[in-house]
């Protein structure tokens, strides 16, 4: 299993957990997250998943990230929701690590708004867990936080599902620039570790957002 390290100094993290429990909820394509899913087209670079993008949008011109605080929403028929929100702030540090270390120094992640700088709006929804009977260190893809994570709980947990929702936004005005939904994020059922098919499903995206930035500089 890869390790990484949970970032020290982005402090300003907060994580919101949602717990979706309206039956209404419950087999929908989408969480909720974002506000608005028109336009989504299938991912021609991924299965399970769909993309839009706004017409006549130019990354070239953001050279530095904001993220708003990682989302982790539960599935409603999850078997497990025992997970301390200690817990879920290590997470939610370690799934935006993932992207971060994509993008800096190159595309340095800043705290406040301005000109040429891209908001990205990040939630795992979806979320179903389970315990196991393997230590939690078998499971969770959090490099040096897992010690920190096994002391707060000692919980032994498994990621059965997850998907992935993200917005991109002018950080400005708050244009919707590009949305991003996966519903395969976990890959689970595939026969992998499902925390590793998620951390390697965000590399896939944090590498082709670099990519991107890169070609339209």
């Amino acid at each position: 299993m890869r390790y990484f390290k949970s970032i020290i100094n982005l402090s300003v993290i907060t994580l919101i957990t949602t717990l979706m429990i309206s039956p209404a909820v419950i087999g929908a394509e989408y969480a909720g997250f974002l506000d608005d899913y028109s336009g989504l087209k299938p991912d021609p670079d991924r299965s399970g998943a769909k993309i839009y993008r706004k017409s006549g949008v130019n990354l070239g011109q953001y050279d530095k990230i904001i993220f708003d605080p990682i989302e982790i929403w539960y599935h409603p028929k999850t078997k497990y929701k025992g997970i301390s929100p200690d817990e879920l702030k290590l997470l939610a540090d370690a799934f935006r690590d993932v992207i971060t270390r994509e993008l800096e120094p190159d595309y340095p992640v800043v705290n406040s708004p301005g000109k040429g700088v891209l908001r990205v709006r990040l939630a795992i929804t979806n979320v179903k867990m389970k315990k196991k009977k393997r230590g939690l260190l078998g499971y969770m893809p959090i490099g040096a936080a897992i010690t920190a994570l096994k002391d707060v709980a000692g919980k032994r947990i498994v990621l059965t599902d997850a998907a992935i929702e993200g917005e991109l936004l002018d950080s400005e005005s708050n244009d919707k620039l590009a949305i991003l939904v996966d519903s395969q994020a976990s890959d689970a059922g595939k026969g992998k570790d499902s925390w590793d098919a998620l951390e390697g499903t965000l590399t896939f995206y944090a590498k082709r957002f670099r990519q991107r930035l890169d070609a339209e500089h």
